[in-house]
């Protein structure tokens, strides 16, 4: 799909739930660090979310910002792919309402991508980068999952879980995406853009608890639905990766990034 020519520099995608407490404040924070030329999607399961009046009364506020009903599957990642495919910008960014990223670091995600990456990866779990949270098993699973992939795929990120991410939004009309189940839409992304060569950027980030309101990430059934882009990795791993062609057409991909300086490209 080709990016119209009246089409935004930046694209915020952020899936809500019931965050009525924080939306407020994540719109001002974002305010500060966005560049003029961008629009907000704000994603949401039902009309009934308590996040829709707070969004009513900023409106006048907010000119670039609007609400979008989620038409995938209910949940954070048919909210993401709602998002993505109203997404007008040549780049897109997730973020979460539950103000636990660090928005101060958006200007240099945009000085990565497109010029020097596909999708910039902030990381809780790379050199300098840290997790201010509670629950220990929400800390050393990600991590811990992290690092595996790292070691045996030599994908370029720690943290390819977290989902505040930038893309090219390149990247995610290149593919289909499938994913229905809590946040792995974001695993999935990263699963294929590595499979299919795509550039990736990571910086340290701090990420802390969210504020105000309750999770809604279960962990256990997040690494159940992960399993399968885990697995889909290990294609392009260390020691061999399938040929170019082969993997596009394993996930039904388009035509190979104009920006890739990889042989697996090469048909």
């Amino acid at each position: 799909m080709s990016i119209p020519a009246d089409a935004p520099a930046l694209s915020v995608v952020i899936p809500v739930y019931n965050e009525g407490p924080n939306i407020e404040r994540t719109l001002r924070a974002l305010a500060h660090v966005l560049p003029l030329d961008h629009e907000i999607l704000i994603v949401h399961d039902s009309d009934d979310d308590t996040t829709l009046p707070v969004l009513e009364r900023l409106r006048p506020q907010y000119a670039t910002m609007r609400a979008v009903r989620n038409r995938v599957a209910r949940g954070p990642s048919g909210a993401l792919r709602t998002g993505f495919l109203e997404a007008r910008g040549a780049c897109v960014l997730v973020a979460m309402a539950d103000l636990c990223d660090d928005f101060a670091q958006i200007p240099e995600l945009l000085a990565l991508v497109p010029a020097h990456a596909d999708i910039a990866t902030p990381s809780r779990f790379c050199a300098g980068g840290r997790q201010i949270l509670d629950a220990a098993i929400k800390t050393w699973a990600p991590r811990t999952a992290g690092r595996l992939l790292h070691l045996l795929t030599g994908v370029r990120t720690h943290d390819p879980t977290n989902s505040f991410k930038l893309y090219s939004a390149e990247v995610l009309n290149t593919f289909p995406l499938r994913s229905t189940v809590s946040f792995s839409v974001t695993l999935e992304v990263v699963a294929k853009a590595h499979c299919l060569g795509y550039r990736f950027a990571e910086i340290p980030t701090t990420w802390r608890d969210r504020q105000d309101g309750k999770s809604n990430f279960k962990i256990g059934r997040s690494l159940v639905t992960y399993f399968p882009w885990f697995c889909l990795m290990l294609l392009r791993n260390r020691l061999f990766a399938l040929p170019g062609s082969w993997m596009r057409a394993l996930l039904a991909a388009g035509p190979a990034p104009k920006n890739a300086r990889n042989p697996l490209y090469e048909s």
